[in-house]
């Protein structure tokens, strides 16, 4: 179903654990996320400073691009300040979030594809994009092996893919927050970064300390590049 120039693959009543409950979280409020980003980036740099440390690793070759948890589009006007972006892709699971999102792409007339779906089943066809990369959010999925088997799924043999995140310690904070459920050892949330769950037979596999503030890191960025 096509409704608001959003491709619908899932309904909310469909989405099961974390994914239904940050689904609900970005439905309701959408607006105070975009702002809490702009806020949590100014230590960092500021939002521009931030977003482009981990884009500028993308390698754009006027191929088809998809972002897993587009958002409201955060990335997108740095993702287009490169002149080696072709046709992007954005799958999210908050409708709100890709409503806000496509009235920005509408608004500045970028070749943006959005879809409302789940990371776990990305909605496309294998060996589809030139580059995949997700940015703020696997901390919270459902199931992060299955994202990441997808992402890899859909990229094409030889593509590089990033995954970017915050560090352990502010998603446990972010997590107790939100008042996440605790695990059966404990934890509020597995917060490790997700090298473990790259398949072996990935190439160049290797994470980065990002978003430095006071001498230490606030995020890392995982980067691989399927055989091919």
């Amino acid at each position: 179903m096509i409704k608001n120039g959003i491709v619908h693959f899932v309904d909310l009543q469909e989405l099961e654990g974390l994914n239904r409950r940050f689904a609900r979280f970005y439905n309701r409020w959408s607006r105070l996320e975009t702002v809490f980003d702009r806020l949590s980036f100014l230590p960092m740099g500021g939002e521009r400073k931030a977003r482009t440390e981990i884009l500028r690793r993308l390698e754009l070759n006027n191929g088809r691009v998809l972002e897993v948890s587009i958002g409201s589009g955060g990335n997108l006007p740095y993702l287009f300040e490169s002149p080696n972006v072709g046709d992007v892709y954005g799958v999210d699971i908050s409708v709100t979030q890709l409503t806000n999102c496509r009235k920005l792409v509408t608004s500045r007339q970028w070749p943006v594809d959005l879809f409302l779906g789940k990371a776990e089943e990305l909605p496309f066809k294998s060996d589809s994009f030139d580059s995949v990369f997700h940015i703020g959010g696997i901390n919270f999925f459902s199931d992060k092996k299955k994202a990441i088997d997808e992402m890899i799924r859909v990229a094409r043999p030889g593509t590089r893919m990033l995954i970017a995140d915050e560090s352990e310690q502010v998603a446990r904070n972010v997590a107790r927050f939100l008042r996440l459920p605790r695990s059966s050892q404990g934890n509020v949330v597995d917060t490790s970064v997700p090298v473990h769950l790259v398949p072996e037979t990935m190439k160049e596999i290797h994470v980065d300390g990002i978003w430095k503030m006071h001498g230490q890191y606030h995020g890392y960025c995982l980067e691989f590049r399927k055989p091919g």
